[in-house]
C-alpha cells in the first residue's frame, strides 16, 4: 500500500494585476512589491499554472493567475512526480558540479564506474559508519569525494582535526587515522573548511553524513554500501 502525503499551504493572495497568462517579469514584479525584503534567487515557469520561485534554498509556487502562493511539494497528480524534487535535484546537481577538486578529498578505484560526494564530519559516528564502507565503495567502483564539515562550527576539536587532516602530507591516511579514534599531530594551514560552511548552507545541510550522487539525488544520513550500489545502479543520469 502507498500513502502520499501531499501537504499546500496556500498562504497569502497576492494583490497585483490578475491575468490568465502572467509573464515571469508579472511574477516577478508581483512577488517583490509583496515581499520588498526578501531575496529572490530565481523565478521560472514551472509548468502553465504556476511559477517557481526559489528564495534561500526553498522554493515556492505562485500560480499564473498571480493569485496564490504555495510552500510545500508541487507533485503531478497524472504522474505522480514530484516536481519540487525535480527542480531541486537539478540545482543540487550543478551546484555540486562548480565545487572544485582541490577542495575535496577523494578515495579514488582503479575504474570510476560512479562517484559520490559525502559532507562529513569526524565527530559524528554515522559519519564514522559511514567512513567504514569505503572499502567497500572502492570494490565496488565508486569513488567518494569527501567534504570536510564541522556541523557544530571552527571551535572544537573535531574541527581542529579536520583542519589538521587537511593539513597533513597524507590527507586519506590522516583522515583515516581519525575516524579509527586515533590521534593525529594537530596542524594549521589554509583550508577550505570555513567555505564548506557556505557550500552546506547552499544545499540545505543540516546534518552529516549527507551523501549526494550523479542526478543530485540525496541520501541523508548513513546507509549500507550495498544500498548505496542499489541506489546508483537505478539512476538515470540526464
Amino acid at each position: 500500500m502507498y500513502r502520499f502525503f501531499i501537504y499546500f499551504i496556500v498562504s497569502i493572495s497576492i494583490l497585483a494585476c490578475s491575468k490568465k497568462e502572467a509573464s515571469l517579469d508579472d511574477a516577478r514584479v508581483a512577488f517583490e512589491a509583496k515581499y520588498p525584503n526578501v531575496k529572490v534567487e530565481s523565478i521560472d515557469r514551472n509548468t502553465d499554472s504556476f511559477f517557481e520561485i526559489r528564495v534561500d534554498n526553498q522554493l515556492y509556487y505562485l500560480s499564473s493567475d498571480l493569485k496564490y502562493l504555495i510552500a510545500g511539494a508541487l507533485i503531478d497528480f497524472d504522474t505522480g512526480e514530484n516536481l519540487t524534487e525535480a527542480s531541486l535535484k537539478k540545482a543540487r546537481k550543478k551546484y555540486i558540479s562548480t565545487i572544485n577538486p582541490s577542495d575535496l578529498i577523494t578515495y579514488q578505484p582503479d575504474v570510476v564506474e560512479h562517484s559520490i560526494v559525502i559532507f562529513t564530519d569526524t565527530s559524528c559516528p554515522y559519519c564514522q559508519k559511514m567512513h567504514n564502507e569505503i572499502e567497500s565503495l572502492l570494490n565496488k567502483n565508486i569513488e567518494i569525494k569527501y567534504i570536510l564539515f564541522s556541523r557544530n562550527g571552527n571551535d572544537n576539536d573535531a574541527y581542529r582535526d579536520m583542519v589538521s587532516a587537511w593539513c597533513s602530507e597524507n590527507r586519506l591516511e590522516a583522515l583515516d587515522t581519525i575516524f579509527d579514534n586515533n590521534f593525529i599531530e594537530a596542524k594549521s594551514c589554509d583550508n577550505p573548511l570555513e567555505e564548506n560552511f557556505n557550500k552546506a548552507r547552499q544545499l540545505g545541510i543540516e546534518g552529516t553524513p549527507m551523501i549526494f550522487l550523479e542526478d543530485g539525488s540525496v541520501i541523508p544520513g548513513y546507509v549500507s554500501s550495498e544500498k548505496i550500489t542499489d541506489i546508483l545502479n537505478t539512476l538515470t543520469i540526464n
